[in-house]
C-alpha cells in the first residue's frame, strides 16, 4: 500500500481527475437528457397557460432552462429508454459530456454523427471543440457566398451572352446591308466607267459621280454608327467596373484610371 502511494505523481493524479471530471460530464449529460424526457412529458399533460407556473412552481426552473432540457432530450435521447448510462441503450450518446453534448446542438442532427467522427470530438478540449463548431460555421458561411456570388455572376454573365448575340444580330445585319451597299458600288463603278468610256454627258458622268460617293458615304455611315454602339456599350460597362473597383482597390482603380484616360486622350487626337 506504502508503495502504491510512493508510485503516485502528479501527472497520475492528473490523468484520474481529469477521468472523474469526463464520467461526471457523461452522467450529467444523461440526466439533463432524463430530465428533458420527463419535462416533455410533463408539458403534454400540464393545462394550457399553466406550464411556465408549473415550471417555477414545481422544479425552479425558467422558461429557457426548460427549453434547452428538452431540446437536449429531442436532440440526444428520444430514442433511449429511461435507463442507467451505463447500459447498452445508451451508446447511442457516445463518448459526448455534458459539455460537448450543448456546443454540438450547433451542429445540424442529420450531419452530427458525421462532425463527430471527422473531427475527433473525445480527444478535444471545450475550446478547441467551439473553435471547431465556429471554423464549420465559417465555411458553410464562405460556401453560401460563393455560391451567391455565383449566381450574381450567372446572371451578369446570362447578361453579357445576351448582349453578346444581339451584338451578332447587329453585326449580321450590318453585314447584310454592307454586302447590298457594296453589290450598288460596284454596279455603280463599272456603270460610271462605261459612261465615261463611251463619252456620255458630262451631266450623267457628274450624277453617277455623285451617287457612287453618296453610297460609299452610306456604307461608311452604318459602319461608324455600329462600331460607335459598340463601344458606347463597352465604355458604360467599363465605367460601372470602375466605380465598382474604387472602393475595392483604390490603387488598382488609380492606374487603370490613368491609363484609360490617356487612352480617351489618343483616340481624340486621332478623329
Amino acid at each position: 500500500m506504502d508503495n502504491e502511494i510512493t508510485n503516485r505523481t502528479p501527472q497520475v493524479i492528473a490523468f484520474e481527475i481529469n477521468s472523474i471530471k469526463d464520467q461526471a460530464g457523461k452522467m450529467l449529460l444523461y440526466s439533463a437528457i432524463e430530465i428533458g424526457r420527463r419535462l416533455t412529458e410533463a408539458k403534454s399533460l400540464v393545462n394550457h397557460g399553466e406550464w411556465l407556473q408549473w415550471l417555477e412552481e414545481s422544479v425552479s426552473y425558467s422558461k429557457s432552462t426548460a427549453e434547452n432540457l428538452i431540446r437536449l432530450y429531442e436532440e440526444y435521447g428520444s430514442n433511449l429508454p429511461i435507463d442507467h448510462p451505463d447500459s447498452a441503450n445508451s451508446q447511442a450518446l457516445g463518448n459526448l459530456s455534458y459539455t460537448q453534448a450543448v456546443l454540438l446542438l450547433g451542429v445540424p442532427k442529420e450531419e452530427r454523427e458525421a462532425f463527430i467522427a471527422d473531427n475527433d470530438i473525445v480527444s478535444l478540449s471545450t475550446r478547441e471543440l467551439q473553435q471547431a463548431v465556429k471554423e464549420r460555421d465559417q465555411a458553410l458561411s464562405e460556401k453560401a457566398d460563393l455560391q451567391n456570388t455565383l449566381n450574381s455572376n450567372s446572371g451578369a454573365i446570362n447578361q453579357i451572352t445576351v448582349e453578346r448575340d444581339e451584338l451578332r444580330k447587329q453585326y449580321s445585319s450590318l453585314t447584310s446591308v454592307s454586302k447590298v451597299k457594296e453589290a450598288t458600288i460596284k454596279t455603280l463603278q463599272q456603270q460610271l466607267e462605261g459612261a465615261k468610256k463611251n463619252n456620255a454627258s458630262t451631266e450623267k458622268i457628274a450624277a453617277l459621280e455623285k451617287e457612287l460617293k453618296t453610297v460609299r458615304a452610306k456604307v461608311s455611315a452604318n459602319k461608324v454608327v455600329f462600331h460607335y454602339d459598340s463601344i458606347s456599350k463597352q465604355f458604360s460597362e467599363l465605367l460601372k467596373e470602375m466605380a465598382n473597383l474604387a472602393p475595392a482597390d483604390p490603387e488598382t482603380h488609380q492606374k487603370y484610371r490613368s491609363e484609360i484616360s490617356e487612352f480617351i486622350g489618343t483616340i481624340t487626337k486621332k478623329l
